[in-house]
Parts: C-alpha cells; structure tokens; sequence
C-alpha cells in the first residue's frame, strides 16, 4: 500500500506498550528459583499467540508437579506492580498523533483479554484515540488467525485490503497478512529474535514510520 490507508490497527503487547520482556522475566525469574532455566529463544515462540498456557502451567510440565505456591504468589504481585509502571515504545504516541490529524481511525487487535488490554490504555491516557479495540475475548479463534484483524476492520467498517496493521510478531504478522492487510512490523528485544518473513515493512522502531509512504504528511 503505497496512499492513504482507511484505517491503522495496532497489536498492543510489544507494539504499542512494552510488556512482553517483564512477563518473560517473571517467567524465567520463577524457573530459576524452581532450580530450572527458561530460555528467551523458547519463550519468543509464543509471542503474538492467544492461547499461551499460564505461568503455573509451564512449570508444572517442566517439573512433572505442582509449583511452589509461594513463588506463583510473588510473581503475580511483582506482576501487579511493574504492571504499573511499563511505558510506551517509541514512536507510537507520534503515529497515533498523525493518524487523528489525517482522520485515520484507529483500532487496537490484541491477543490479551480486555481486563488487561483496556486498564493499560486508559492509564496511558491512549484509549480515546481508539476507535474499537477487539481482544481475545471478542473472537473464537486467536491470532494467528485472522479473526481479530477482520474483526476490527467490520467495526471500523473497512475493507481489510485498505488498513495497516502494525506488528511485533510472527504470529501476529501472520494473523493481520491472513485479514489481507498490509502489515508493518517493529521487533522488540524478543521477537528481534524471531521476525517474520512476510512483513510488508520491517522497522527498529515506529519513529521510523514511513509518514510520507501512507499519506499522513
């Protein structure tokens, strides 16, 4: 897509905010102190799925029994509180910005429940700029399928073929390129480790948005 597009959806773990690392470091954390490694180049296969299984889940097939009890405790309250605290990656605030000036409505097509997705954008002070936000409650099938992204479009009420979608995953790439949009994908210090091969456009960061490219100049 080289004009204008009808629309912008936005994934938002790993795209919009930055909480894929400090899920990855309670994770690992919680290995380590069950005598246990967690390898990032393990984790990185699951980013962008919807259905991933919980903390206590994975610890439990690795160990071939229960967790400590204790140590899922603390790694939810530690959760809660750098839940409070993750920022912005660059360049979103920026491309946000350009969209409402040009009109472009917004959506935001996640994996994550409302219950976390919502609370993170008000907090942000970013939920009014999206027009609909659609998560895994809203849908049957999680990404990679398409289900979110053609979900979003219905709502916003365009063409997928006519919207940008902007990525940080493999699976999340494959879920928006399955909608037929275009998609653009920023890798984090995660997915950096798995990038797909299908992206539309490649970035290091969204402060290298390509304005001119999409008409928002």
């Amino acid at each position: 897509m080289s004009e204008r597009p009808a629309a912008i959806v936005f994934d938002f773990d790993g795209t919009i905010a930055d909480t894929e690392w400090p899920i990855f470091e309670l994770v690992r954390d919680a290995f380590r102190a069950h005598g246990l490694d967690y390898a990032l180049e393990e984790w990185v296969k699951g980013i962008g799925l919807a259905d991933n299984k919980s903390l206590p889940e994975l610890l439990e097939e690795a160990l071939g029994e229960p967790p400590d009890p204790e140590i899922i405790r603390s790694a939810a309250r530690r959760r809660a509180t750098w839940a409070e605290e993750m920022g912005l990656f660059p360049g979103v605030v920026e491309v946000i910005s350009a969209a409402a000036d040009a009109g472009i409505p917004l959506a935001v097509a996640s994996s994550s429940t409302s219950a976390w997705v919502e609370p993170h954008l008000q907090r942000l002070e970013l939920i009014h700029h999206f027009v609909t936000i659609r998560t895994r409650d809203h849908v049957d099938r999680g990404k990679p399928a398409p289900d979110l992204y053609l979900s979003a479009a219905a709502e916003l009420g365009v063409d997928p073929g006519d919207a940008v979608a902007i990525e940080d995953s493999r699976h999340g790439c494959a879920a928006a390129k399955a909608a037929g949009m275009t998609c653009l994908v920023v890798p984090n210090r995660i997915t950096v480790l798995d990038p797909p091969h299908d992206a539309d456009l490649l970035l290091d960061s969204l402060l290298d948005f390509p304005f001119g490219r999409f008409g928002l100049v």
